[in-house]
């Protein structure tokens, strides 16, 4: 994801994904400071969100701070997350299968 602010009022919801990443523990691009709101700008908030990486490690690249963990993001940027290694490819396609309803 490459995320920017909204203008004040205005942000996204990123919430229940899952996210699969195979070639880098990098999962997001915040394109601000990660580490202090700024009061006049709205961002995302991404919530319940599950990444899988090579690693296991999920982590953004911020403006600010370059590459940190999603732990170390402040709280409201991605709360309630897990960062697991990526599941086999049979575990993936079951997921896609459910969520269109082919099972």
């Amino acid at each position: 994801m490459n995320i920017a602010s909204f203008k004040k009022g205005h942000g996204d919801l990123v919430y229940d994904n899952d996210c699969v990443i195979t070639s880098q523990e990098r999962v997001d691009d915040l394109f601000e400071n990660c580490n202090k709101p700024n009061p006049d700008q709205s961002m995302m908030h991404g919530f319940n969100n599950r990444f899988y990486t090579p690693l296991g490690n999920a982590s953004a690249n911020c403006d600010c701070c370059g590459k940190i963990p999603l732990s170390q993001l402040r709280p409201g940027l991605e709360d309630n997350f897990t960062s697991s290694k990526i599941p086999t490819a049979q575990v993936i396609v079951g997921w896609s299968k459910s969520k269109l309803g082919l099972e």
